[in-house]
C-alpha cells in the first residue's frame, strides 16, 4: 500500500503537492477552531482566532510578541 501512495505522491506535480499540502494544513486548522467554537460558543470570530493563535504559536514564539499579536487581534472585535 505504502508503495502505491509513494508512486502517487510522485506523479504529482510540485504545485499539485503544494496544493494538497495547504489543504490538509487548512482542513486541520478549520477542524480546532471547529472544536474551540464548542468550547467557547459565546466567542467572536476573533476571540476564536485569538484562542487558536495562543494554542498554535505558545511554544514558538516569545511569550511578548505573542501577547501583543493576540491583543491586536482580540481589538477587531473593538
Amino acid at each position: 500500500m505504502a508503495a502505491r501512495h509513494r508512486e502517487w505522491w510522485l506523479g504529482l506535480s510540485e504545485g499539485e503537492r503544494l496544493q494538497l499540502m495547504l489543504d490538509l494544513a487548512n482542513a486541520g486548522i478549520e477542524a480546532r477552531v471547529g472544536m474551540l467554537r464548542e468550547e467557547h460558543p459565546e466567542a467572536s470570530e476573533a476571540e476564536l482566532t485569538a484562542l487558536w493563535t495562543e494554542e498554535r504559536y505558545r511554544d514558538s514564539l516569545p511569550a511578548d510578541f505573542l501577547a501583543r499579536a493576540v491583543a491586536a487581534i482580540r481589538a477587531r472585535d473593538d
